[in-house]
């Protein structure tokens, strides 16, 4: 972790200029930019609640900020995890002419799908400002935890993409399905107070960083 850190700062400067062009690379490919980082969330928030809430009566009181609160922060984990996976393969020439340690180039679409997660909340405390307060920043250490985590998967998942090409498609499938395995859509406690599922799938489904 040290050597990681001393890496970040003797790159300092290459770091900066590669996480600005990564942002304007996402923003540039759509002509709304920004504001699509405001308008997915709240599209997809929309659509569960009406599903879960609307339709099928569950969800319970402020079900929509819930929900949000799930999907920014799913949204941060799988945007960085896939961000990470083929850096090594599609940085090859850069690695060799300037020499950048592997570790900084996983480290950027981590660093970038963070500024738009820092988005995402900051929608979620103008949704419900009356409740922010000092405690709102207990999000941020949350938010960098799952950043090392997508980061520490990432790293090994860009190294192991080099020998399995197919790696990336795999990821998007077991993503799909870790979006119902994760407390998204519904509370954790649904899975813990539940007398039907065993104490060791609750201990494995506790370990779940996400969860």
């Amino acid at each position: 972790m040290l050597k990681f850190i001393r890496d970040l700062s003797a790159h300092r400067h290459a770091l900066t200029t590669l996480v600005q062009v990564n942002l304007k690379t996402t923003v540039a490919r759509t002509r709304l930019g920004y504001l699509w980082w405001v308008i997915d969330p709240l599209v997809m928030m929309f659509i569960y609640y009406f599903i879960v809430q609307l339709v099928f009566q569950r969800g319970g009181e402020n079900y929509h900020i819930f929900i949000l609160c799930g999907l920014i922060t799913w949204q941060y984990f799988t945007r960085s995890l896939t961000g990470t996976i083929r850096v090594i393969a599609n940085n090859q020439q850069l690695i060799r002419q300037i020499a950048l340690p592997i570790t900084m180039l996983v480290a950027i679409p981590v660093i970038v799908q963070f500024i738009f997660g820092l988005i995402g909340m900051a929608i979620i405390v103008a949704w419900n400002f009356k409740a922010a307060g000092l405690h709102t920043l207990g999000a941020l250490p949350l938010l960098i935890l799952i950043g090392l985590f997508s980061f520490g998967l990432g790293l090994f998942l860009s190294v192991l993409n080099i020998f399995l090409d197919d790696i990336n498609l795999l990821i998007s499938y077991i993503l799909r399905v870790g979006f119902f395995l994760c407390p998204v859509l519904y509370p954790v406690e649904d899975i813990m107070n539940s007398v039907k599922i065993p104490a060791f799938i609750k201990l494995f489904y506790s370990l779940n960083p996400l969860t």
